[in-house]
């Protein structure tokens, strides 16, 4: 299994990260650090792991998604994911989502995230159900990236990561899997930290990510999705998962959500980016 991560200028952040990957104990792990020329104290972090590392370096890259594309051009395992320099693995993560892969013989296995704050404290729960296409290709769902691994097979079969995303290069890769007909399939177990900070490349570029998420949507739906069709296929979407939340005894957790997605559409009426990913 290949697990890449870029960086650039995560210091205070990224030993946690690459920790959180060697001490998975994960059998054959190839695991690749890709810094962008980082000048905070990167790249002595790096230097500290650099004997259980496959391969690092730190030069000027064209962002994350060209970092990650680079990464994964040296991988050799038939197992990917990428993990960016603020977000965890949980313990036992690798293992679990790939036995999940293994038993079901899927493209792509995800679990649930939970949010932390730059501190480390749990802020929020992203849960997860079994996967819908219609509610992902039309906006009424989400794979968290740092809980979700995929085949090396999967992976060139669609053609990579496509770098010239600012920020939705996972939704965009995401969706190429579903195009291509890929099998996902659920563990409901958290397996990652997905850290909330300022500096984040999506509370940062708001505008461009959102975008870029319309567009990456607009060649892989068969309707626009705000056309009527496209908001029957988003709502039906979304009553699917409920209902599946509903079965899975997440019933408390999804009636939760429900301030902080009265404030997304309220911010998002006004211009404003979202208060968290959680939204």
């Amino acid at each position: 299994m290949t697990v890449v991560t870029p960086s650039f200028n995560q210091g205070i952040f990224l030993e946690e990260t690459i920790r959180s990957v060697l001490l998975q104990g994960y059998p054959n792990l190839e695991y690749i650090v890709m810094d962008g020329g980082s000048t905070d104290g990167s790249v002595d972090i790096i230097k500290k792991y650099e004997k259980y590392l496959a391969y690092w370096t730190s030069e000027k890259d064209a962002g994350a998604a060209d970092a990650i594309c680079k990464g994964f051009d040296r991988a050799t395992g038939s197992i990917l994911a990428y993990l960016n320099s603020d977000d965890v693995y949980l313990a036992g993560a690798l293992h679990e989502l790939v036995r999940r892969l293994q038993l079901t013989r899927s493209d792509v296995v995800y679990g649930n995230t939970y949010w932390i704050d730059e501190g480390g404290h749990v802020a929020a729960e992203r849960r997860q159900t079994p996967f819908s296409r219609l509610a992902y290709l039309y906006g009424g769902a989400d794979l968290q990236q740092p809980s979700t691994i995929w085949t090396s097979e999967i992976y060139r079969a669609v053609g990579g990561m496509n770098a010239s995303f600012q920020c939705a290069f996972d939704t965009d890769l995401f969706a190429r899997f579903v195009s291509k007909g890929g099998k996902f399939s659920h563990i409901r177990r958290f397996v990652s930290n997905s850290r909330l900070h300022s500096s984040q490349k999506t509370e940062v570029l708001y505008k461009t990510s959102k975008k870029e998420t319309a567009e990456i949507r607009s060649r892989y739906t068969s309707f626009p999705v705000r056309s009527f069709a496209g908001i029957i296929l988003r709502n039906f979407g979304r009553l699917q998962r409920t209902l599946w939340y509903v079965s899975q005894g997440d019933t408390v957790w999804l009636l939760s959500r429900i301030p902080d997605r009265l404030l997304s559409r309220t911010r998002a009426g006004t211009g404003a980016g979202p208060r968290s990913k959680w939204i």
